[in-house]
């Protein structure tokens, strides 16, 4: 009989535990595949966070909200990555700025991007020492920040820190963005649901938490913390919460390879400190609100281009501006019932531009395009401070990258790091989607098998539609972990 009961007990606990550690997914991550000295510019939060939990009501109710699906749309913008750089907060700051942009204009397409870059090293953050939420949150209403399209995010290629200038681009001061109101639904330790919920009803928040090593490897389901280890603090946009699950759901800075996409969902329970400090914005902005909708930040165009238009309000007329690096201005009129603007690319000289419809006084947010009519003079080279081809590499190994092309070429669409084994078959590959005229980009050798390859890095040029794939020719390498 005492054996029954025991094995009653123990197959109660083994069930018990099952049902705990399959709350949620773990697997490898892009996070959790960084090495340890590269998880630590994950963590840029410097801001303390209380552990523990909110106070929740002891009745909670079955009440869902995600800004991915409010009134069937989706208000938020696409999920990023902050890369080599400690600059979470500013890219939790951006999150929630952009998505308060297009929920006050009340049009889920208009889904403006900023730049996190450009306020984060003019408002004393560094990649290797982090920022404070509250500085962020107050050089937003003080200065505010320019489009994507103006300042592109190159710290997390690089990570180092870029020097802050007064204009990085053409009429930034009309092109930059301020909040109008900062609040804390909540500030301290033990701080109400209730009201983080209710503002989150308003838009999404700036959260902070405590990350343990565990949360590197997340991949699904709601999490709560099983590892003791701390890593790092860092910042996130608070994007909804849903009472069945009993879970916060967050948009993190980590790339779609990490979580459900980018996304999380944190238990209620956790003791993280998630959504124990919370910051929300208010904007003042016109209420005529134009955007490009048919393309994205940094597509590129070719011959004769229709772009799609979008505006809350009716507009009598409106016009296509495309303008160089240089201040050159080509305008054309849109036809506003349409709802379309058509131009031939082959009338300018192909080139990086900003774009963006102006109507009434008001512009659209500025998108930047490359016009790509012919084939960018670029190519690509070794850096100097490689290992030597045939030697033996282990642990996280850094290859330089020099990236060559004239002022005026149109940069690659992308840049492939890439691993072959020596039978030529792809085995590894990272994309990067910016590009500087020298690069740093580290690889792990773990996440191969010991033995011989070959490494190259490739760039995708795009023109006329077409892609084209230059190389700097393969290296052999050992990998003897």
């Amino acid at each position: 009989m005492k054996k029954i009961i025991l094995s009653l007990l123990l197959l109660n606990s083994i069930t018990l535990f099952s049902k705990e550690t399959s709350s949620w997914i773990q697997g490898e991550t892009y996070a959790s595949r960084l090495s340890k000295n590269d998880r630590e510019y994950l963590f840029g939060n410097r801001e303390k966070t209380p552990e523990g939990t909110l106070s929740y009501s002891e009745n909670l109710g079955k009440e869902v909200w995600d800004w991915r699906n409010v009134n069937g749309q989706n208000w938020l913008t696409p999920v990023t990555n902050q890369g080599n750089c400690g600059s979470c907060v500013a890219f939790a700051s951006t999150a929630v700025l952009e998505a308060q942009f297009t929920i006050e204009s009340k049009f889920s397409w208009l889904k403006a991007q900023f730049s996190p870059q450009a306020f984060f090293n003019c408002g004393g953050g560094s990649c290797h020492y982090g920022w404070f939420p509250d500085w962020a949150a107050s050089y937003l209403k003080q200065k505010g920040t320019t489009d994507a399209a103006c300042v592109p995010y190159d710290l997390g290629v690089t990570g180092q820190d870029i020097e802050c200038k007064e204009n990085y681009c053409n009429d930034q001061s009309n092109r930059t963005v301020k909040i109008s109101k900062i609040f804390n639904p909540s500030k301290i330790f033990g701080s109400s649901d209730k009201k983080v919920k209710e503002a989150l009803k308003h838009g999404p928040l700036v959260t902070t938490l405590n990350v343990r090593e565990d949360f590197l490897y997340y991949k699904g389901g709601v999490y709560k913390a099983k590892s003791h280890k701390k890593v790092g603090g860092h910042a996130v946009a608070l994007v909804g919460f849903d009472d069945v699950k009993r879970a916060w759901l967050i948009k993190n800075s980590w790339g779609e390879d990490w979580g459900e996409k980018g996304f999380a969902w944190i238990s209620y329970d956790d003791p993280s400190g998630v959504a124990n400090q919370t910051w929300g914005f208010e904007l003042s902005e016109p209420l005529l609100k134009l955007s490009l909708s048919t393309i994205e930040d940094g597509s590129f165009l070719y011959g004769k281009v229709s772009l799609g238009i979008e505006s809350n309000q009716n507009l009598s007329k409106a016009m296509l501006i495309i303008r160089s690096l240089s201040n050159e201005v080509s305008a054309y009129d849109c036809d506003p019932n349409l709802k379309k603007c058509e131009f031939d690319t082959s009338t300018i000289p192909d080139g990086t531009y900003d774009a963006y419809i102006e109507s009434q006084d008001v512009k659209s947010v500025v998108k930047k395009v490359y016009i790509s009519n012919n084939r960018s003079d670029i190519s690509l080279s070794w850096g100097d401070n490689n290992p030597a081809p045939n030697s033996v590499i282990k642990e996280r190994i850094e290859f330089s990258l020099n990236l060559k092309k004239d002022p005026s070429s149109v940069s690659p669409k992308n840049i492939q790091f890439t691993v072959y084994d020596l039978n030529g078959k792809l085995v590894y590959k990272t994309i990067y989607t910016n590009s500087a005229n020298q690069m740093l980009l580290g690889f792990r050798t773990r996440n191969l098998v010991n033995g011989k390859y070959q490494f190259a890095f490739n760039a995708e040029l795009s023109y006329q539609g077409k892609s084209e794939i230059i190389t700097t020719g393969l290296r052999p390498y050992v990998i003897g972990n």
